[in-house]
């Protein structure tokens, strides 16, 4: 996984840790342990509504912190 990637991923997650440790702990889960999104629902205790939210919210905060460490631009030849 490229650098910037593998940064953005442990800033955000440590983002969570400290303010939503919810969204931190349903990284490990899906992403880390490799569990379905079934699973992740029951080991945290929490609806199907609450989940996608969350997880929507992890990956919008991880593509942020990849943006602005430019991630996504390539810069094109001329």
């Amino acid at each position: 996984m490229e650098r910037s990637w593998c940064a953005a991923i442990e800033e955000g997650l440590a983002y969570y840790r400290q303010n939503d440790p919810l969204r931190a702990d349903l990284f490990e889960l899906r992403y880390v342990q490799h569990r379905t999104e079934d699973d992740v629902i029951d080991q945290l205790h929490i609806g199907r509504t609450t989940y996608q939210k969350a997880h929507q919210d992890l990956l919008s905060t991880i593509a942020v912190y990849a943006a602005e460490r430019g991630v996504f631009y390539r810069e094109t030849e001329r």
